[in-house]
């Protein structure tokens, strides 16, 4: 199928390893990983440990392997156990990228706006990591080891990606707004963060297309649209027809946050320039989610 290309997804059960999934069904062969929820079929990989993860590879024998990976619980989890983070989100990079060394396969590795401090707002590909958390720290260390010891790779950083996922256990913050929504319960979103939403399934598009490109460099993948969370997620209600009457603005940091960057907008014209895929404002995204969601479940609305 496909031209030989084989897809090993780590994460598959997640929000983009789904949507990533469902991109390259039927158009390559592909094989999915999960880790500590049981996700038929896919295939158990602990990517802390080395051996798993060469057995994992042996057994698929990808020509390409993305890391959709993520410890539950993000910036704030990582905060609270630094030494499980270090060990996932570095230690687990670099033995995927041993592994891919070993085995001729093209590592992709998705990063995050959180490793940069956002003093200037604007970020370019070429900009100076400055992490402000631990996940930062370990994201921008596993970017630099990456470019340091693999031929064949590509680094995707990207921000606030959002989907439809009503069956997460990790829901995103689009999710988590519709959850204390359906539960009428107040829900208090940052207005102090800004970024740029990120469709999902644009980026799962992306990841194919940068996937099968021969460069191997770092792009930034986001959302056109920048503004606050709280904006984002009081356009989404208009748009999605939820009551937006239990979303409140969170104007103020709180006395002890997580440290966030607070305000990151990615530069995507080097992706825009290179590649063919389209990455929607959020008014646009968010028409195409309401599709999404009618679809597949109707009576949300």
């Amino acid at each position: 199928m496909g031209e030989s290309k084989n897809f090993l997804i780590i994460g598959a059960n997640g929000l983009i390893g789904q949507a990533l999934a469902r991109e390259v069904d039927g158009k390559y062969d592909w094989k999915g990983t999960y880790f500590r929820r049981l996700s038929a079929p896919y295939l158990k990989c602990n990517i802390m440990d080395f051996r798993d993860v060469v057995s994992t590879l042996d057994s698929v024998k990808p020509t390409h392997v993305v890391c959709c990976a993520n410890l539950a619980g993000g910036v704030n989890f990582c905060e609270k156990n630094p030494d499980l983070a270090k060990r996932f989100h570095f230690e687990g990079i670099v033995n995927l990228g041993k592994s891919c060394l070993e085995h001729h396969a093209k590592l992709v590795f998705l990063s995050s706006e959180c490793v940069f401090d956002g003093k200037k707002e604007i970020y370019r590909e070429d900009d100076h990591p400055n992490p402000l958390n631990i996940y930062g720290k370990w994201k921008a260390e596993s970017e630099q080891w990456i470019c340091k010891h693999l031929t064949d790779f590509t680094i995707i950083r990207t921000m606030f990606v959002f989907g439809w996922q009503p069956d997460t256990v990790t829901p995103n913050a689009l999710m988590k707004a519709y959850f204390s929504i359906s539960k009428k319960e107040k829900i208090y979103v940052p207005a102090f963060r800004w970024g740029n939403p990120t469709y999902v399934h644009d980026l799962a598009k992306a990841i194919v297309e940068l996937s099968l490109s021969q460069k191997n460099d770092v792009y930034h993948v986001a959302g056109r649209s920048y503004l606050s969370r709280y904006e984002w997620i009081k356009k989404a209600c208009d748009i999605l027809g939820w009551d937006s009457s239990w979303v409140y603005s969170q104007d103020r940091t709180p006395k002890n946050p997580p440290v966030y960057s607070q305000r990151i907008c990615f530069d995507t014209e080097k992706f825009h320039s290179q590649h063919k895929t389209k990455l929607h404002s959020l008014d646009e995204a968010l028409a195409m989610l309401k599709d999404e969601i009618d679809q597949t479940a109707p009576c949300v609305h």
